[in-house]
């Protein structure tokens, strides 16, 4: 892998997930799969194994078909060996136009979708595999954009491994998020009802990142990236190494910071006297705030080196 793609192709599954067209239709995407109806997925502990059981085939039904496009796309850089720059130009220019559109929705021919709608969920763990499938060929405004752009940086890989595992890594963004939803359906489903009042800025913040990728594709300096995140992971590593005090205590009064935040919305509920039914801390806050509790006081502790994590997760996007 010679681009810094990793982390952005698993954000681009998870702004894929987090898209309009696909996350108000989850509850309905997860019953379809599992057979399980809205109240059994939210109350009944009894169905959660079926239900998590289920959406793991339908997410490795839809990874199937992103990595063999991911094939598809990189072998067919191979086939123009000589011709990197105009295809870089052509896949640049077409990643800008999808990502403007994204913003300003001004090619109606991608509101069409093109998803198979089946009326009847064929049975068992393998008709959820199917139903993966079908949703994976679809190519809706939302996910098509963003899908595309992952494959353009697959085919101007030139490689078809790196092909494969940028598009594995895209259907992880993407799958991850269907599973924890399926393991933790009530918390999910308040958690996107809030993400919902925000997807003209989801909209925003997809197409200036489509738009960027594109601009550096086009002019052949998406690869520089690369270099900016070694040398960072350099700096960071040569910053920690000089100031070893500051190294361990930095981290752990971020973290102990970022502990606090859930607790706000709880001092705000108390302030306001709204306190008489519920805990004054709710258990996914709780255990938000206690973990990151428990890595501060790690990184106190030097059990673990948060600063040379970051050095080596730079690092390991810029390979």
């Amino acid at each position: 892998m010679d681009t810094p793609t990793i982390g952005l192709s698993f954000l681009a599954g998870l702004l894929s997930f987090v898209s309009p067209c696909v996350l108000p239709l989850l509850p309905s995407y997860l019953s379809f799969v599992s057979g399980a109806t809205l109240s059994q997925m939210r109350d009944d502990s009894t169905v959660r194994r079926a239900v998590v059981m289920n959406t793991l085939m339908f997410v490795l039904g839809f990874t199937v078909i992103f990595v063999t496009l991911g094939v598809v796309f990189a072998g067919s850089a191979l086939l123009f060996p000589g011709a990197t720059q105009i295809i870089n130009v052509i896949a640049g220019t077409i990643v800008i136009v999808l990502g403007l559109n994204i913003v300003f929705d001004f090619i109606k021919v991608l509101n069409l979708e093109a998803r198979f709608h089946l009326s009847e969920k064929p049975r068992g763990l393998f008709g959820s595999f199917l139903v993966g499938l079908a949703f994976a060929a679809g190519w809706t405004p939302c996910i098509g954009p963003i899908l595309t752009g992952i494959l353009f940086l697959a085919g101007t890989s030139g490689n078809v491994a790196s092909g494969v595992f940028l598009l594995i890594v895209y259907s992880a963004g993407l799958a991850v998020p269907f599973v924890l939803t399926a393991l933790f359906f009530g918390t999910a489903t308040r958690l996107f009802a809030k993400i919902k009042r925000h997807f003209v800025t989801i909209r925003i913040v997809t197409g200036s990142i489509l738009i960027a990728i594109g601009a550096l594709i086009a002019i052949g300096r998406f690869q520089e990236l690369n270099i900016w995140l070694l040398r960072s992971a350099n700096t960071v590593s040569r910053w920690a190494s000089a100031n070893p005090g500051a190294a361990r205590v930095i981290p752990a009064a971020v973290l102990f910071a970022l502990a606090i935040v859930p607790l706000v919305p709880a001092v705000r509920r108390v302030i306001a006297g709204q306190e008489t039914r519920r805990p004054v801390l709710r258990p996914v806050g709780a255990s938000i705030a206690s973990l990151f509790v428990v890595l501060a006081v790690l990184q106190l502790t030097a059990v673990i080196d948060l600063m040379s994590v970051v050095s080596s997760w730079l690092a390991f996007q810029g390979l």
